[in-house]
């Protein structure tokens, strides 16, 4: 269960600082920032190396694509555990459910988006079918 729920963190993460990246900088630059840290962090944790680079344009977009990329790299190594360990209808309604609540809740709070009366009602749906699928694992049913 642990790299379950370090998957969904890390992709909810990821999620949102793409969101504020994409607000920030070109989207084309979010794309290519995020995507391509993923595709290198997994390599550097297995090959260690140090590569600093200064971004000096849109710096919180940039920091923001980072944080993404990072968060998606991390996502990749705990999802990829989680599916090892664990059966997949569990893993992917957690994680993938939890993304969208936790980002939802994250895009309330701190981006001020406004979340429609249907919105809410689906936010709790997706909540509670959490919390059952959540307690089976749990209870081993």
């Amino acid at each position: 269960m642990l790299f379950i729920f370090l998957a969904l963190i890390f992709y909810t993460i990821a999620i949102f600082f793409i969101t504020i990246a994409s607000r920030h900088t070109d989207a084309g630059v979010v794309a290519a920032v995020s995507n391509i840290l993923a595709a290198i962090i997994p390599l550097l944790i297995i090959i260690p190396l140090i590569n600093k680079q200064l971004w000096v344009n849109n710096k919180l977009g940039i920091l923001m694509a980072v944080l993404g990329g990072i968060s998606i790299a991390l996502f990749s190594i705990v999802f990829s555990k989680s599916l090892m360990v664990n059966k997949v209808a569990i893993v992917t309604p957690i994680v993938y459910g939890g993304m969208i609540f936790l980002t939802a809740i994250l895009s309330y709070v701190f981006l001020k988006e406004k979340i429609s009366l249907f919105q809410g009602i689906g936010l709790v749906l997706v909540g509670c079918g959490l919390i059952f699928i959540i307690y089976a694992k749990l209870a081993g049913k």
